[in-house]
């Protein structure tokens, strides 16, 4: 009797500790997936970040890049309405690098004589209006024109081409592309340029034009 009771414990006792077991066999189960989870989530979100990362590498590797909502892309007869207003709006400064600026006498509200003229009147309300252009340019040119109305203008040096055509306003708007003052520029050529809003884009062009005014 005695051992039919002690084993009957014994079993008892057996069957509790199997079962304890069982149990904490299956919450190491549940521990283990959910730290693999866990982990899969972790690695996923570094490698996203990577992935972003890299991505963003690529399309702008320099310091330079700014949000798509403060570049404005003109093209063709969209030149002229956008930057006759920035030139109307200008406050501070006007600096322009130029391969040629063009005003007709004979076609005085021509678009190209409409911005010379943008330039004289921002001359007369305090702006500092400042232009550097390619000494080739010559017939119909407009330095003459804006000499006598008080601008400063600078011929780069006859060893180089000064193609560009940049423009910086209140050094925080850059105007730049393909499009010269010119009939042809304004009228009629293929042009595109962009319109960036951005104080450290002009800010890196601005010291650019320093540079070129004080070494020519």
């Amino acid at each position: 009797m005695y051992c039919s009771k002690l084993f009957t414990r014994l079993k008892v006792k057996y069957r509790g500790n199997l079962i304890i077991q069982e149990d904490i066999s299956t919450v190491m189960k549940f521990k283990n997936l959910f730290l693999g989870i866990l982990i899969g989530i972790l690695i996923g979100i570094i490698l996203g970040v990577e992935i972003v990362h890299l991505a963003e590498s690529r399309v702008c590797p320099e310091k330079y890049c700014i949000d798509s909502d403060y570049i404005i892309p003109v093209s063709d007869r969209g030149y002229f309405p956008r930057v006759h207003e920035i030139l109307q709006k200008a406050d501070k400064s006007i600096h322009i690098i130029a391969f040629e600026l063009k005003y007709y006498t004979k076609y005085p509200k021509s678009k190209e004589n409409i911005l010379i003229q943008d330039l004289i009147e921002a001359h007369k309300r305090g702006v500092d209006v400042k232009i550097i252009v390619d000494e080739y340019s010559d017939e119909n040119n407009a330095y003459s024109y804006l000499k006598e109305n008080g601008i400063e203008i600078k011929y780069d040096s006859q060893k180089v081409t000064t193609h560009a055509k940049l423009i910086i306003v209140d050094n925080r708007i850059v105007v730049l592309g393909s499009t010269n003052f010119s009939y042809y520029g304004l009228e009629k050529n293929n042009e595109v340029d962009v319109i960036i809003y951005a104080k450290h884009i002009a800010d890196y062009f601005e010291a650019y034009f320093q540079n070129l005014w004080k070494s020519n």
